[in-house]
């Protein structure tokens, strides 16, 4: 199964993500349902559900036939380009600790790490919006349609793992007029997004801790 997860800053979006990668029951959608009920659920109440729920999986006494299960690979895109960013990014492993990640930063060229991903595995990418800084932004040069490499990685790895989450940012709806490089970073975002919408199964919207499903 294949979720794009997309909202704005402090929507609730990566935590909703980890919880999906974390109980790879990617095709009973229970949980999703179970969430769809519920509105403005706190950081900290997911933190604590997603906690349990791993202890619960790690003291299961189910069948020794159940198919072995792969890992749960956290992609982490983010490079710091300041102090604030280092202090998120120290935030975000600190959030990380105890949820039995397997934690690869790459923050440019994706491809590069599809040899390191099993069949069985289940991959957390969060964020595009971070990955597409990374590649349009290099030195002091803007790289034009950087949209196309990360999709080639994008897709190499949808086709290999069997379960991948993608976090991405959803930045259309004020209306500013931007310079000519806000606009086509913009435009970048929104051309991986369309082909994710396509590309995955499940395309969730959060906002504010609520969840809204485009494609289920």
């Amino acid at each position: 199964m294949n979720y794009l997860i997309i909202g704005g800053s402090k929507s609730g979006k990566s935590e909703i993500g980890e919880k999906i990668a974390l109980s790879r029951e990617s095709k009973s959608m229970i949980w999703c349902e179970s969430l769809t009920q519920r509105t403005n659920v706190s950081r900290v109440s997911l933190r604590k559900e997603l906690k349990s729920m791993i202890w619960r999986e790690s003291h299961s006494q189910r069948s020794n036939v159940r198919r072995e299960q792969g890992k749960v690979i956290y992609i982490a895109t983010m490079k710091a380009y300041d102090k604030e960013d280092e202090e998120r990014i120290k935030r975000h492993v600190e959030n990380r600790k105890g949820l039995n990640f397997t934690t690869i930063e790459v923050q440019r060229n994706l491809h590069e790490i599809v040899n390191n991903i099993k069949s069985n595995d289940t991959i957390l990418i969060d964020s595009i919006t971070s990955l597409l800084t990374n590649e349009m932004f290099v030195g002091n040069e803007i790289i034009k349609n950087p949209s196309i490499n990360i999709l080639n990685g994008l897709k190499q790895i949808i086709i290999k793992a069997q379960n991948t989450v993608i976090i991405s940012d959803y930045i259309f709806i004020d209306s500013i007029e931007y310079d000519e490089v806000t606009k086509s970073f913009k435009k970048e975002l929104a051309i991986i997004n369309k082909e994710l919408a396509k590309l995955c199964d499940n395309v969730i919207e959060c906002s504010f801790g609520n969840t809204k499903y485009f494609k289920s």
